[in-house]
């Protein structure tokens, strides 16, 4: 996908294919707000807006509109929005429901260009609730208004005083000083409430966030998008239950890796009651997870699992440097502590490289009671020196052998007399290290975490939270380094759209796309396979070729390490025999004739069309092990090798293909580039493809390539192979 990218803040037209921007500058930057259903009450959910809009500093018109009063909050009020002077962008309507419609029409009039509907009783409560949404959307449409839920709590931006939302917790103060700014997108408002007010405790602001509510209009993707190019923190926290279009999610996301921002992604309905909770919510289709786990991967996203972590990683990731390697130091003064660090480290997939030898040499002629491995444990000395820490940290950097560092210093942070000492050996690391990042384990008083953070360093309370933020940011930041344009160009052949699909037809669509098979024949006698296993030298397979028979095995309908061409024929008579008395209805075209390759490790590939994202591509270890093992990972289509050798390393077989136990490694690069053509096969056939199965697709030895022994194909329409 190519974007062109505007400025951050900076409105204009973005070139993209699926997401819609348009009118969204409306939330940030609009000229005027009008608020439908203003209340003089500043507590009420029409009134806190308002409210929220006169201590903003919002330098725009404020309209309320109200046919009750002349004023509202000492601001004047308005009968209706076409009694209003100068230019309206943005509306907030808080009325009951069944006033929504008019207000919307008033709307197009007037030229607004985003309505924030509140109000619920929409497509998230019944079939009745549905239809009302589609006849606001239909009017919107008409009258040229984006909509920004219904049944959500709005949006904000600080920056420029912008308050769209009625959610209490805009009105929240710090109680703490704000080391970290991110932007916040998420279908959930009660969820982006609470990360709004636990961040100001944990000293992270989010001057810009989006609740999309039911989505009507303005879904996640557009939300996600429209922050990625206009906003300028590096950090986007997001909340996701589910999306309706792939296509669109998949575009955004694009957008902010391409644009350096990190996401940090709780993405929720990954059993069958949360995906339950997720479509009566906000009547989201969730998806099957997995997908959503390799669309995370393959956009750099940071996904999570708890509330907690997205406030950890968003708050690391904006407070701190983020690592460029995977390589940890960790500092402790308990040998205890150490081992759960390392534990935890390597949990997290970050490397615990021991201490050169010469390094430990002059670590402990700083201190010889010190353990000088990795976790290095400067023991409760540190809290006694103002010199042993930076010493230590001196040491350990001098060589570039980690990249970054986390430290475990207890309570120093907490009581006296060490409060003072540890910002000062802290800020004596940094002076030394000012790029290297560190991640911090200590009970702090708000002022010495304030203080510790000034230094650009991460405090956590907990070590492990502290370790696997580290963690996740360096594998982010690795993940990062590698991205690509990795979208798998060239063409591919197109599969008919009806009809059956044998093994030797999947087998030469497959041949055509870029992914090798073996040399095969199909007879329709047995003189035929005597002859074709005389001409090939070895042993051969002989397999039933028929699209009403998939499983051929289940029927007899293979024959293996077949080794004469007299034992050929009778193999080939006894298959026939075999498949019509198991299936005499079926069609049988011939029996199929194949050397046995055997001097490989089976993997399977595969692809199915996802009902929202489309072709996702498949891989693991093949034959029973698929079934039984479990181990396979997934990518969306189309993709290109680098995307391709990733997906082979990431499964807990690599070591078999690596070459384990003496075996000779597999050709890799083959396997990743019969990936990456079946990803392209995928892709083009989507509109006719079901799926897709290699199995086994045999990886040779290194410089030998790789064979599709077996394929299935299914079409939306045809039979399986």
């Amino acid at each position: 996908m190519t974007v062109n990218y505007v400025e951050p803040r900076v409105s204009g037209t973005v070139p993209t294919s699926h997401v819609d921007l348009t009118g969204l500058d409306a939330l940030a930057t609009p000229r005027g707000i009008a608020i439908f259903g203003a209340s003089s009450d500043p507590t009420k959910i029409g009134g806190r807006p308002l409210r929220f809009l006169k201590e903003s500093g919002f330098g725009g018109g404020i309209h309320p509109i109200n046919p009750r009063y002349d004023e509202v909050q000492g601001v004047r009020a308005h009968a209706s929005l076409d009694d209003v002077d100068g230019p309206v962008d943005l509306a907030v309507v808080a009325v009951p429901r069944d006033h929504v419609l008019p207000a919307i029409e008033a709307c197009g009039r007037k030229g607004v260009k985003v309505a924030t509907v509140f109000s619920a009783g929409f497509s998230e409560q019944d079939d009745e609730g549905a239809e009302r949404q589609r006849r606001l959307l239909e009017t919107a449409k008409a009258v040229g208004v984006r909509i920004l839920g219904p049944n959500t709590i709005g949006s904000l931006n600080r920056r420029t005083g912008a308050v769209g939302t009625f959610a209490a917790a805009t009105g929240v103060r710090p109680t703490r000083p704000i080391h970290g700014r991110a932007a916040l997108v998420s279908q959930s408002g009660a969820m982006a409430a609470h990360w709004v007010v636990e961040g100001l405790d944990r000293g992270i602001e989010f001057p810009t966030w989006i609740a999309t509510g039911n989505e009507g209009d303005i879904d996640f993707a557009d939300a996600l998008a429209w922050v990625a190019l206009h906003d300028d923190a590096p950090v986007i926290a997001a909340y996701l239950e589910g999306a309706r279009d792939g296509d669109k999610l998949r575009e955004a996301l694009a957008i902010a890796q391409q644009r350096g921002k990190t996401v940090v992604m709780l993405k929720v309905g990954t059993s069958e009651a949360g995906a339950r909770a997720a479509a009566s919510h906000t009547a989201s289709l969730v998806g099957a997870d997995q997908v959503f786990d390799a669309l995370f991967r393959q956009y750099g996203v940071i996904r999570v699992h708890s509330m907690d972590e997205v406030l950890d990683l968003t708050y690391a990731a904006t407070v701190g440097k983020a690592p460029e390697g995977d390589r940890v130091g960790l500092f402790t003064t308990s040998g205890g502590m150490g081992i759960l660090m390392a534990d935890v480290a390597t949990e997290a997939g970050l490397q615990v490289p021991p201490v050169p030898n010469a390094l430990r040499a002059e670590l402990r002629a700083i201190w010889p009671p010190a353990g000088v491995n990795n976790p290095i444990d400067l023991t409760a000395q540190v809290m006694n020196s103002e010199t042993l820490l930076g010493d230590f940290a001196d040491v350990v950097l001098r060589e570039k052998q980690y990249d970054c560092l986390v430290m475990a210093l207890t309570y120093m942070g907490r009581l006296e007399p060490w409060t003072d000492l540890v910002v000062s050996m802290l800020g004596r690391v940094r002076e030394a290290h000012p790029d290297v990042p560190l991640f911090i384990a200590m009970l702090a008083t708000p002022e010495v975490r304030s203080a510790v953070e000034e230094l650009g360093i991460a405090v956590f309370p907990d070590v492990s939270a502290a370790v696997r933020a580290a963690g996740r940011l360096a594998t982010h930041a690795l993940e990062a380094g590698r991205a690509t344009d990795d979208r798998g160009g060239g063409a591919a052949p197109r599969i008919a759209a009806d009809g059956a699909v044998t093994e030797v037809m999947a087998k030469t669509i497959l041949a055509e796309a870029g992914v090798p098979v073996v040399e095969e024949r199909v007879v329709t006698s047995a003189e035929d396979a005597a002859a074709a296993a005389e001409a090939v030298d070895g042993p051969v397979v002989l397999k039933v070729v028929s699209p009403d028979i998939p499983h051929k095995t289940e029927v007899g309908g293979v024959a293996l390490d077949v080794r004469s061409g007299d034992a050929a024929a009778e193999a080939y008579t006894r298959i026939r025999a075999a498949a019509h008395s198991a299936r005499p209805d079926a069609r049988v075209d011939g029996v199929l004739v194949a050397p046995m390759v055997t001097d490989g490790v089976e993997t399977i590939l595969g692809a199915f069309n996802d009902p929202t994202f489309g072709p996702v591509v498949l891989f693991g270890l093949g034959g029973v092990l698929v079934e039984v093992l479990g181990d396979v990972t997934y990518r969306l289509a189309p993709f290109g090798p680098q995307t391709g050798m990733e997906m082979i390393r990431e499964i807990r077989g690599f070591a078999v293909l690596d070459g384990a136990r003496g075996r000779p490694p597999v050709d890799l690069d083959a396997l990743a580039q019969a990936l990456s053509a079946l990803s392209r096969l995928a892709h083009a056939n989507r509109d006719v493809l079901d799926s897709v199965e290699v199995n086994p697709f045999l990886a040779r030895p290194r410089g030998h390539g790789g064979l599709a022994v077996d394929a299935l194909i299914t079409t939306r329409t045809g039979r399986r192979s």
